[in-house]
């Protein structure tokens, strides 16, 4: 395997000049480069990257730390980091670490000490749990470079990409009052995350703007629940379960603003089942834009929250690289607004 030194005697130039060229330095003339890069080429040399980076202190990654890899509502976010990394890093001098949380606290905390052990040069932060809120505290006390994506914890100055969910259920909540829904219930999902509670505050601000008495159900496996990440069956089976709870009391209001379409795909199941339709029966929206024939290919399409989630992706990318090449540059939150996505009737 050849070695600088190599590169060096091929090239017929000192191995500091070599190492100058390999990092970037200047004080490398075109003459010298051309040989070296050359004698590169012949030998197939191949450098040392954790030397590299133990002697520059950069290691040329990014780090990325999500609640959860698996799930198919994640994928416009990761097309979204890898377009922005791919814009704003064009010499590809970043590679890009992801790394699943799998929802446990724990197991955040210790894929964050992990990468910020000389492993990454900066973090993507992706989630609203409640709990992140000390870590990313303590996070920024360290000074370590990072970015928050749909997380804006008070009092800690980093670039953050916050989706408007708050916005998004008041627009819900008015293209019920439209359609002539004037008892809207709202189902709230995981209080777990910071997410629910801001569609609920949405949820009531619209109610309290139309004049309409809010009525908010909290599925029963939901309350203080400590996972982050629910599978998208329990979130269906809770629906479906609070669904037969209303269809048995008969208490059925003509509207329902769902924390999120899952939820609300569950909730069609049970109504389907009880012989009655959306939206003849009852008018719904959801939150997400999640697609319901893998629960059910009877099941339709809702209206629904789109979340912009691969502009937040490509705008956290840029922010911190960004905020890598200019560290004192001052930090910016940045507010991406939801989209009501009302499906086409057949």
């Amino acid at each position: 395997m050849a070695t600088i030194k190599d590169v060096a005697a091929r090239a017929e130039v000192s191995i500091t000049l070599v190492s100058r060229y390999l990092n970037g330095v200047k004080g490398v003339g075109n003459a010298s480069a051309a040989r070296i890069q050359a004698a590169i080429d012949e030998l197939g040399y191949r450098p040392n990257e954790l030397a590299r980076s133990l002697v520059l202190q950069k290691t040329n990654t990014i780090g990325v730390v999500v609640d959860t890899l698996s799930s198919t509502f994640m994928f416009p976010l990761f097309e979204g980091l890898e377009s922005g990394a791919l814009e704003f890093n064009p010499d590809n001098r970043y590679n890009i670490i992801y790394c699943s949380a799998n929802g446990r606290e724990e197991q955040k905390r210790r894929h964050i000490r992990f990468l910020t052990q000389g492993r990454v040069d900066g973090l993507l932060i992706y989630g609203s749990c409640v709990e992140d809120d000390r870590l990313i505290a303590s996070l920024a006390e360290s000074g370590f470079p990072f970015a928050l994506i749909e997380n804006d914890p008070p009092g800690i100055d980093v670039n953050k990409i916050v989706i408007d969910n708050a916005g998004g259920a008041r627009e819900a909540v008015q293209w019920l009052v439209r359609k002539g829904c004037r008892r809207i219930f709202h189902m709230g999902g995981n209080d777990a995350l910071k997410i629910t509670c801001d569609r609920r505050f949405g949820y009531f601000a619209a109610m309290e703007e139309a004049g309409l008495e809010p009525v908010v159900i909290r599925p029963e496996g939901f309350r203080q629940v400590q996972e982050v990440v629910l599978t998208k069956q329990r979130l269906f089976e809770a629906g479906y379960q609070e669904m037969k709870k209303l269809l048995e009391a008969g208490d059925l209001p003509d509207g329902i603003f769902f924390a999120s379409d899952v939820l609300a795909f569950g909730a069609i199941q049970a109504l389907n089942e009880a012989g009655k339709s959306v939206p003849e029966d009852l008018q719904v929206v959801g939150f997400d834009d999640e697609n319901p024939w893998e629960f059910n290919s009877r099941l339709s399409r809702i209206p629904t929250l789109r979340q912009p989630l691969r502009q937040a992706g490509y705008l956290g990318m840029k922010s911190l690289i960004q905020s890598l090449a200019h560290p004192q540059d001052p930090k910016s939150r940045i507010v991406l607004k939801t989209e009501l996505i009302e499906p086409l009737l057949p």
